[in-house]
């Protein structure tokens, strides 16, 4: 039997909803190219896609123009898109903080912390482990990184956030410089230029767990 649209609740509206709009950054899909091919408009794009609730219609243009099955959207079975993702300790890549495009460091190999501490002492390198527990269109970009000496001032858009798991940092924004100590966080415009640094008298390496959204 299909689904009424009508009579769901305001929370499987809101799931939909972002089902639908994952759906159409995956397609590259603007608002109205969706709004234009479904001849719908612009604003009951928004209205689905934001789970305030639409006619069963309006569903069912989108999710056809989309390439979707309006029940299977609603309902989707345990093989389909998963909502979340996950890092396991195996998962573990580390990068260069400056240079990542260069590759993990070690050919690829899985690295001890003294391993990337020898590489920092004699690279400068500043480990960053790319963490897997991101969603494939999320604009979520977790990292953790290790501090034994200070980091190259970066900038880059969107906004970063920052916890201090071990140690304590000295985190430098613009012409601010901030000491942060175990469990404490800050958050900041990442286009401001910024470093970080182990604090006078920190033990290293000083992790950090740095949590970026791009612009």
């Amino acid at each position: 039997m299909s689904t009424d649209a009508e009579s769901l609740s305001p929370e499987v509206h809101a799931v939909v909803g972002d089902r639908l709009r994952r759906t159409r950054l995956q397609q590259q899909m603007s608002i109205r190219q969706l709004a234009d091919r479904a001849g719908i408009s612009k604003t009951s794009v928004v209205q689905v896609e934001s789970g305030r609730g639409s006619r069963r219609s309006t569903y069912l243009k989108v999710a056809e123009v989309l390439g979707l099955h309006l029940d299977r959207l609603m309902h989707p079975k345990a093989s389909d898109e998963r909502p979340y993702a996950v890092h396991r300790i195996g998962d573990d890549a580390w990068f260069d903080l400056a240079n990542f495009g260069a590759g993990p460091l070690c050919a690829g190999e899985p690295t001890t912390t003294a391993e990337r501490a020898a590489l920092a002492q004699s690279q400068g390198v500043v480990p960053l482990n790319i963490l897997a527990s991101r969603l494939e269109m999320g604009r979520i970009k977790p990292t953790v990184l290790e501090l034994y000496s200070p980091s190259e001032r970066r900038s880059h858009a969107g906004e970063e956030h920052v916890y201090v798991l071990s140690g304590r940092a000295l985190v430098a924004i613009g012409d601010s410089e901030l000491e942060l100590g175990e469990g404490e966080s800050i958050t900041f415009w990442s286009a401001e230029p910024h470093a970080y640094a182990p604090a006078k008298g920190s033990s290293v390496p000083v992790r950090l767990l740095s949590v970026r959204v791009d612009a």
